[in-house]
């Protein structure tokens, strides 16, 4: 696995599902960010700092563990935003959430 490339993707993901341009993320992430910097990040030509990631983190109002949840489903299938969203919730939650989130399904459903 080529970790810059796949962190890359995950980015512009993100970003695609906020409908932010990148020269919009680079001024939500604030600092030294330019469109520019966002799209060497996307395309994995940058290898991102800790800084980076948390400016990140800032301007897609996310925690770092999203920006590190690869592995969407790839096999041609196009996920709706609303399904990406919750493969991602689910992904980034303990056990402990898992279980009151299936405990709440079983009750609605």
């Amino acid at each position: 696995m080529d970790l810059q490339r796949e962190f890359g993707k995950r980015v512009r993901e993100l970003r695609e599902r906020q409908d932010l341009t990148q020269e919009q993320l680079a001024k939500r992430c604030g600092g030294r960010f330019v469109k520019q910097r966002i799209g060497e990040i996307e395309r994995g030509n940058l290898n991102c700092t800790l800084e980076t990631v948390a400016g990140l983190c800032r301007g897609l109002n996310c925690e770092p563990l999203e920006l590190f949840l690869f592995g969407t489903p790839k096999a041609g299938k196009k996920v709706s935003l609303p399904d990406a969203r919750l493969m991602d919730q689910w992904q980034a939650a303990d056990e402990k959430t898992k279980a009151k989130i299936l405990r709440v399904l079983s009750e609605l459903l």
